[in-house]
């Protein structure tokens, strides 16, 4: 069974219209009512999750925050209290995560954790951050930072923070040299 889609416009772009497959069907009151058949719904719902991940949390007319798509990717996919790593240059990144590595370092400090974060974290529903204790003493303003972000922090010995990052599903790994400068975001 054919099933539709509707669309009404008063001033409508015709030649875009017709290209995208929509078919004039009436005028009423200076408003034109288009139609075009609807795809099936397996296709539809791949192209509404394609929209939404090339959108992510942007407002209309706004570019998407996170343009890289393996990164966008991995935000859609971390779940319940499930991790991502997302760490400095030097971090010894786990062998075999699940969902892999997307390497986005590029020189010293370029970009780093806290920039990854501000674009991540908007699009990534998450309950907390967890860094390593250690951060606090050796790297006091990059503390500062996450303290003063939303997002709930909890702190471990490094030595911990290590083995919870061995179980992580992915990592972005960043070019940030800074102190103890990892973190592990936990999925909300």
């Amino acid at each position: 069974m054919q099933t539709w889609e509707y669309h009404l416009s008063r001033t409508p772009d015709f030649n875009a219209l017709g290209e995208d497959g929509w078919e004039l069907i009436a005028v009423r009151d200076g408003e034109h009512i288009f139609k075009r058949a609807s795809p099936p719904a397996a296709e539809r719902f791949t192209q509404e999750q394609r929209q939404a991940a090339l959108k992510g949390a942007a407002t209309a007319g706004e570019p998407p925050r996170l343009l890289n798509p393996l990164l966008a990717s991995l935000a859609r996919r971390i779940g319940h209290t499930q991790t991502m790593l997302v760490c400095d240059c030097g971090f010894p990144v786990p062998l075999n995560l699940p969902l892999g590595v997307v390497d986005l370092s590029v020189t010293s400090n370029v970009p780093t954790v806290t920039q990854v974060l501000g674009a991540l974290l908007p699009e990534l529903p998450h309950d907390r951050i967890i860094v390593a204790q250690e951060m606090q003493e050796k790297s006091p303003e990059r503390w500062a930072w996450h303290k003063a972000h939303r997002s709930p922090l909890e702190a471990h010995p490094h030595r911990t923070f290590k083995q919870l990052a061995s179980e992580a599903l992915c990592c972005v790994r960043t070019g940030d040299s800074t102190p103890y400068g990892n973190v592990l975001v936990v999925g909300g």
